[in-house]
């Protein structure tokens, strides 16, 4: 298990004992002298509770990040509040459901160069907690306004107080400056606070959501004339963009090189990122080794829990390699057919700039398992721009 999966345990450990204690100490003494009092009546006033503290808290998360980008000097190219997305394609935008990569919602940048010269992207990371933090005030100025008056104002003091810890809890979680089973923000705030190095995550940002996936360049840091920096805080993770573009290029080798450096150092990776780098070298190896070759690879050398994983994994990335994995090795239709019925879907989230190169690649893994079962009748899932 990683390190980072183990910290993530260990924090929904902690919230769930803090809920515990909270729930048969504070909520039952309350109950008491609440004006309600049948107990299916105070299950759905703590379950509503529980509702607004997290809609409250995602949406001054996700408020922050959007004034804070503006202010630092970004664009906003996706904005989302638990699946609930407006993101930008093609210059328009739009209203949809969409993925995210936090607890409770996401907010995607890049910089606006036009607007300023040096983005900053400090007010972005600060602004959401600092909404949820002065929520947290002011949710608390209002339990001892409302607690020592009727039953109904004692139900309300009690009601302000849960939401506010539902969003102090979130914002403590969002705050601790390591890498849990999410990217936080305090685990990137500590990151730049630490190396100074904005233009350095900016191109990052770039990376990720721009159409050239291959950026290589030059930060602030250098050492005679040569960067010393890739395009991010965590070089590991340029290296496995890179290797996304020469897969593209069918420059196999290359970026089988670039995915080894990778994988040796999986601590310094996301969760997202190691399952990625391991799908992308097994696909590598499934398009490029022999049928025996690679058979014994898989039945010795890919673990049941990454198997597990990929199978999971609702990409266009895991989609192509799990479909590989379980026709030509499992040999499983039903398997096959369910990763593909999820393929249009994976394939309409995908960003615009890598739509195409990811329907070429998948249409070459769905192609080789069509050929390897042409009594399966796979190839309606074959995708078409």
């Amino acid at each position: 298990m990683k390190k980072e999966n183990v910290f993530g345990i260990i924090m929904y450990l902690i919230i769930f004992a803090f809920a515990v204690v909270y729930g048969f100490t504070v909520l039952q003494t309350h109950f008491k002298s609440s004006a309600m009092t049948a107990v299916w009546q105070y299950a759905i006033y703590i379950i509503g509770c529980i509702v607004a503290g997290v809609l409250i808290s995602s949406i001054l998360f996700e408020l922050g990040h959007a004034l804070g980008a503006k202010v630092g000097g970004y664009k906003i190219v996706k904005f989302t509040i638990l699946y609930f997305s407006i993101y930008s394609d093609k210059g328009k935008h739009k209203f949809g459901f969409r993925k995210f990569d936090g607890l409770t919602g996401e907010t995607l940048i890049v910089p606006n160069y036009e607007k300023k010269e040096k983005p900053n992207p400090i007010p972005y990371l600060i602004y959401g907690p600092t909404f949820n933090l002065a929520w947290f005030a002011g949710a608390l100025f209002c339990f001892f306004y409302y607690k020592n008056g009727s039953k109904f104002d004692g139900d309300m003091a009690y009601a302000f107080l849960t939401v506010g810890l539902i969003s102090l809890i979130l914002l403590i979680y969002d705050i601790v400056p390591i890498k849990s089973d999410v990217t936080t923000n305090g685990y990137w705030l500590f990151s730049l606070l630490k190396s100074k190095d904005y233009q350095t995550y900016n191109d990052l940002l770039l990376a990720r959501n721009d159409s050239n996936r291959n950026v290589e360049v030059e930060t602030s840091a250098k050492k005679g004339d040569k960067p010393v920096k890739q395009i991010n805080l965590n070089r590991v993770e340029g290296k496995l963009l890179s290797a996304a573009t020469l897969i593209d290029e069918k420059k196999y080798e290359e970026a089988s090189n670039l995915l080894e450096e990778v994988l040796a150092t999986p601590d310094e990776l996301t969760n997202k990122g190691y399952l990625e780098a391991n799908e992308q070298k097994i696909y590598i190896k499934i398009m490029t080794l022999s049928h025996e070759q690679m058979s014994e690879y898989y039945d010795n050398e890919v673990a049941l829990s990454l198997k597990r994983d990929i199978s999971g994994d609702r990409t266009l990335i895991g989609i192509r390699t799990y479909i590989l994995m379980a026709g030509l090795f499992d040999k499983s239709r039903s398997e096959c057919a369910l990763a593909l019925s999820k393929v249009a879907k994976a394939y309409k989230n995908t960003i615009p700039s890598r739509k195409h190169p990811e329907l070429v690649l998948f249409n070459d893994a769905l192609e080789k398992v069509c050929q390897a079962h042409p009594k399966w009748e796979l190839d309606i899932y074959k995708l078409y721009e």
